[in-house]
Parts: structure tokens; sequence; C-alpha cells
């Protein structure tokens, strides 16, 4: 994180997640009693002082980083950020299923991100972006977090990360974030663009992560079991955008951790695309040429990424060509549906997906099913 957290409440803050109304900060009344116990595994001495340092004015006791008890270690071994901002599987404690691993370095060292391009604190001068993640609730059963990339504009990304939240919000507390820097029209598809709510912009990324329960009660509802987070369209809003980061990563981070499933629609694939190692990711594409191109760029980018290949009347490749050249190991092909490009258009693909009658709707919550079956979180169980 490139600012520093605060908790000094300030007007606008009230309301938003990690405050309550009376403006104590929703960590410090109930922060402390969530992180009892953190694993520190940092080899330089002056930087582990400072993390101990900061785990005793928390009154968190500190384990060694190996202890299986732990569900957070604080580390400046390589391979580290926490599983939405960069897991790192194979160096989790043996048994620790779940474990949040935090970076850290020295001031001195004079790096933002890690070798695979996630956030590194950087102490004494970030010592608020560690303690907002320490104060962060942590569940010993994390969520996921489903990325849906599309490989070309144009291709049905926000309606396909639209149905797999729908469908998979009556099995698990869902949030599906506008992540798409382009993005504006998510309320807009789900017809809740006049619901009241936090967007995007109003969560502060310099508090490091919003309480999950506070961010779940502060975003628009879609239907029971869907929330949205969804970017602002007013001018104010755009300008703040342009002068400071949104918070969605926090935001994100908070609900799957505390077991929530967060799909995320990223838009087209580019160098700023946020996917972090241990994400679940759908793309979407194409049946002709720079469709393909385009896909396996993406395969390339997440290996283990799933396909979907749109296709329509004169079309000039097949969707197993595109496949195959894409180098995609799974794919899936979802037909152009004139009636779900319209139930989108109106606000009404909710309802078209809940009908299940034959035809495009069904079709679509068929597809996104089977997607959900295999890389959502009924994948993981």
């Amino acid at each position: 994180m490139n600012t520093t957290a605060s908790t000094t409440r300030r007007p606008a803050d009230v309301g938003r997640p990690g405050w309550h109304d009376d403006g104590r900060s929703t960590r410090d009344a109930a922060g402390a009693a969530r992180a009892t116990r953190v694993g520190v595994a940092v080899d330089d001495p002056d930087l582990d002082a400072d993390v101990r340092a900061i785990l005793a004015a928390l009154a968190v006791d500190a384990a060694p980083g190996e202890d299986p008890s732990v569900n957070l270690v604080v580390t400046d071994r390589g391979g580290g950020g926490d599983r939405a901002a960069g897991a790192d599987p194979a160096g989790s404690p043996a048994g620790s299923g779940g474990v949040r691993r935090v970076r850290v370095a020295p001031d001195r060292a004079g790096v933002d991100d890690d070798e695979t391009g996630h956030e590194v604190i950087r102490l004494p001068s970030g010592t608020g972006d560690l303690v907002a993640l320490l104060m962060t609730p942590v569940t010993g059963r994390a969520g996921s977090r489903l990325v849906v990339l599309g490989a070309v504009g144009g291709c049905g990304t926000s309606t396909m990360a639209a149905a797999l939240a729908i469908r998979a919000s009556p099995r698990r507390r869902t949030l599906l974030v506008e992540t798409d820097p382009c993005g504006t029209g998510l309320d807009l598809l789900l017809g809740i663009e006049d619901e009241p709510g936090l967007r995007l912009q109003d969560v502060r990324a310099d508090l490091g992560g919003p309480d999950p329960e506070a961010l779940w009660a502060a975003v628009p509802k879609a239907r029971p079991g869907l929330g949205l987070l969804a970017r602002s369209r007013t001018a104010d809003a755009m300008a703040v955008r342009a002068l400071a980061p949104d918070g969605g990563a926090g935001a994100m981070r908070s609900h799957r951790d505390a077991g929530g499933l967060v799909v995320s629609d990223a838009g087209v694939l580019s160098e700023g695309t946020p996917v972090g190692v241990g994400d679940d990711v759908v793309v979407v594409t194409r049946a002709d040429l720079p469709g393909a191109v385009a896909a396996g760029r993406a395969v390339r980018t997440a290996s283990d990424a799933v396909v979907v290949v749109r296709t329509g009347r004169g079309d000039p490749l097949h969707a197993a060509d595109v496949a195959g050249f894409a180098g995609a190991a799974r794919w899936h092909v979802l037909p152009e549906i004139r009636g779900v490009r319209r139930a989108a258009g109106t606000g009404g693909l909710i309802a078209a997906l809940d009908r299940g009658r034959a035809g495009g709707g069904r079709r679509l919550g068929a597809l996104a099913d089977a997607l959900l079956d295999e890389v959502g979180p009924d994948a993981h169980q």
C-alpha cells in the first residue's frame, strides 16, 4: 500500500465500513480480539523488532512463523502477500489451511511490490497499513475470488460475471465487484442503479480493508446473498478516482477472508489487471482470430484459466479452434443469445436466470453453474 492508514475519525468516515456511527473504529472496538496470535518469520533483525513492537502495542501474541496454530504470518521472505494479494501456498505453515501471509520490507529497500507483483508493506512508514491488516478479521476458512476477464472488448465479460454471481448467491454470500477501470454499468445490468449504498470510490484505500460485516451492510443488494460494489458514474466520483486509488482490493480481501465469494468483473486483460496467485479465472473471448490471440495471452497469464468462447453466426473460427490456439485445457461454448442481451440491457438479468424456462437464460444459467462447479467455491470443497 502506498498510503499510510489513519485511525483518526473524519466526518466522511461515519457510516462507512470500518466505523461506528459514534465515530469509534470497528477495529478499535473488536479488532484486537480477532487477531490474538500472529506468526512472525522475519529475518531482518531491525524489521523483526519493528513488527514485534507493533504486535506488542496491539496486545497480539507473536508466534514462530511455522506455528500451525496461527492464521496470519508476517514475513520478509519471498513469495509473500495474503491469498488476495499474492499467496504462497507452498510456503504456508503445514496444516494451516487458509493462512494469510503479509509481506513486509524495510523503508530502505525501496520496493512496493514483491516478485509476484503484489504489494509489500514498508516499515516503519507503513505501520498504519500493517495495523489495518492485523485488525481485519481472519477466519480459519477463507473464501475465494473468481476473476472474470475479457480477452477482447465487447464479448460479454460483465454479463458472464453477473451470471456467475447470481447463480452463486443462493449457496454463499457473494460480492460482485466492478474492478474494470473502465466499467460503469454492473448496477444497470442488475437493475439496481437507484439502490442507495456504497460505491467502489467510497471505500477508502488508506484504511487497508473495511470490516467485512460493515461492508456487507453498506453495499446495495441485488438479491438476498448478492451484494454489489460498482463504480459510481457521478462527475465527483470520477474526479476522486483520478486523484486517489479506490479501496476495491481491500474490500475484496476483507469479504473473501470472512468466508465469502468475490466475483470480480475485471474487464479486458491488461498489465494492471489484479489477478493474484490462488484466484480462479474465467476468460471470455470471441470466435475470431483476435479473440483467439488475446485468449492465448490471458491463458499464459493464468495457466489454469477456463475459457468461454462466445459464438455467433458468421464467426470465422470454430470454438474448438479458438481453445486450441489459446492452449486452453478447459473451455466452454456460449452462443450469442438475443434474449440474454435484451435482459442485460434492461436490467432484467436476475429475472431471466431465475425463470428457468428453456431458452437463453436457462443456457446461460447452466453454463454459470458448470463454471462454479469447475472453478468456483464448490470446486474447492
